[in-house]
């Protein structure tokens, strides 16, 4: 029988860095075709919106109909004139519709016959699945960045896309593309304090969000709500109060936090695998395992919750617990199954 550990224990450690497995697991057998993008490029353009005391705001935007471009509000917010620059023409914007909170800023340029891309859907997104992001680095040159989903954030009706697909401010309103080519997400922001992790607006608020013929409005200043991410820390989503704590090993705040975010959806299974992770760190594995076990039961298909289970079974010493999670990994993810599999081998060998 395993022996459990008196103090925090290999399998808490290793559990911490559970998501960084996750993605190299699944992320190593389906790299990107770099060909697949340099047509996407021509869909892709620079957004410069003037501002009235003078000086460019620069972003990036990507045509997603004929003749218009979808950036993010916080790119143009201020700008009393805006253009786009695309296949080496400078075109003006005529007319913009904005949902400040989402984000999202669609802009009319009548002149622009850039083609528009394909909209996929960040929904049928997975953990480690790789993506590639277009944007203006700096807001000057449009570099191609690769990276994989860190984790998809139920929010708003939809799932807001954490990567790592490094961008810059010059890039914010850029796409973040699936191995296919088909739009998933706006690359948006990166959390504060945060070095690996970034975030895309979801395709499904743009696709839910494209303007009618007469909604567009005059160009000028924006107003309205600030956007979702750039909110008081009180009322920011729950998922973006939960990283500082998680980076600042506040086990205890962090899962009082969860049971708040629980409670205020119950529907959802990402409190209570934050939860279990908070559980874990307390080390207390038995009420890991219930954690884990209600997120199955919202989830059962999620690979991550298995992997953390087998973890926590490991803690608690439950070898038979442990063999029927790791039969359910290997039914759901292979090759995460395996690498699961490596780390349970390295934990005896710690002992």
């Amino acid at each position: 029988m395993m022996k459990r550990e008196p103090s925090r224990t290999r399998a808490t450690a290793l559990f911490g860095g559970l998501a960084t497995l996750v993605y190299v697991a699944v992320a190593a057998s389906q790299p990107l075709n770099p060909a697949t993008f340099v047509s996407l490029s021509g869909s892709v353009v620079r957004v410069e919106a003037g501002r009235e005391g003078g000086g460019l705001h620069l972003g990036t935007g990507v045509t997603i109909a004929p003749s218009v471009v979808v950036t993010n509000c916080h790119v143009t917010h201020d700008g009393t004139g805006i253009r786009i620059v695309g296949s080496g023409t400078v075109l003006d914007v005529t007319g913009q519709y904005a949902d400040t909170l989402h984000d999202l800023c669609f802009l009319r340029v009548p002149a622009w016959h850039g083609r528009p891309v394909v909209l996929g859907t960040a929904d049928a997104l997975r953990l480690g699945q790789p993506v590639a992001a277009l944007g203006f680095t700096g807001g000057m040159d449009i570099a191609l960045k690769f990276g994989r989903v860190l984790a998809l954030h139920s929010f708003d009706a939809g799932h807001v896309i954490e990567s790592d697909t490094a961008f810059t401010s010059g890039s914010s309103g850029g796409g973040l593309f699936d191995a296919g080519g088909a739009l998933v997400g706006l690359l948006t922001y990166r959390l504060r304090g945060s070095s690996g992790s970034y975030y895309s607006v979801p395709v499904e608020w743009i696709r839910a969000r494209l303007p009618a013929e007469n909604q567009w409005t005059e160009l000028g200043p924006l107003e309205g709500a600030r956007p979702f991410w750039q909110g008081d820390p009180e009322t920011l989503p729950y998922f973006m109060r939960v990283a500082p704590l998680d980076a600042q090993r506040r086990w205890t705040a962090m899962l009082d936090l969860a049971d708040r975010w629980s409670s205020a959806q119950p529907q959802v299974a990402e409190p209570l695998l934050v939860r279990a992770k908070a559980l874990q760190e307390l080390n207390r594995p038995a009420a890991a395992v219930i954690a884990f076990n209600d997120a199955l039961r919202l989830t059962p298909n999620d690979p991550v919750a298995w992997y953390g289970l087998a973890f926590a079974y490991a803690s608690l010493g439950d070898e038979a617990a442990l063999r029927g999670a790791q039969a359910q990994l290997g039914a759901l993810d292979e090759a995460l199954a395996a690498d699961l599999k490596v780390q349970l081998s390295r934990l005896q060998v710690a002992k």
